[in-house]
């Protein structure tokens, strides 16, 4: 069964390997030297594992523990805001609100295509739902669910938009292709 979980969930399981400290399966054997190191002897008489602490005279008061207060391990790091900050969530997507107004501002080029090609009420076909959610979706960047929502509900307006325009186009295409004289 072990050989199903990844190798990260089996680390956390046997311990790092480091030599001479158990755990992991690349440390060498208990009670073996780590490599480049000497041989381990007995302890030395009135020495700090005799039960002297480290610098008092042999024969004193055995070892009490560390000092109250004494913090072991690596540094612990807390991620997030100071205590007392209020909690925030991730920031807002201003990039894809910029890029979705600068898109539904690029189809107002199919109106002028519109106005361009002689027929001027088609020119009215402006995507006014798309850019006015963009503008509000970069104006509101305080509270990014909002933003959010903003933008799917412009690019929403967007999509339709291309949609009822490509039907549009189709029509006046047919129409035209109705009128026209056969060769």
């Amino acid at each position: 069964m072990d050989d199903q979980r990844s190798p990260a969930e089996r680390y956390w399981d046997t311990g790092p390997a480091v030599a001479g400290f158990g755990g992991g399966a690349a440390a060498p054997a208990l009670g073996a030297p780590p490599s480049g190191a000497p041989a381990f002897g007995p302890p030395a008489p009135g020495g700090p594992l005799a039960g002297a602490a480290p610098g008092a005279p042999a024969g004193g008061a055995p070892y009490a523990g560390p000092p109250p207060g004494a913090v072991f391990g690596p540094p612990q790091h807390r991620a997030g805001p100071p205590p007392g900050a209020a909690p925030s969530g991730p920031p807002a997507r201003t990039g894809s609100a910029a890029v979705g107004l600068a898109c539904a501002v690029a189809t107002l080029l199919i109106p002028a295509f519109f106005l361009l090609i002689g027929f001027p009420l088609l020119g009215l076909l402006v995507n006014v739902p798309g850019i006015a959610f963009g503008v509000v979706a970069l104006t509101r960047t305080a509270d990014p669910p909002e933003v959010e929502r903003f933008i799917r509900y412009m690019w929403a307006g967007t999509m339709l938009y291309l949609a009822l325009v490509a039907v549009v186009f189709a029509a006046v295409i047919v129409l035209l292709m109705a009128t026209m004289p056969p060769f």
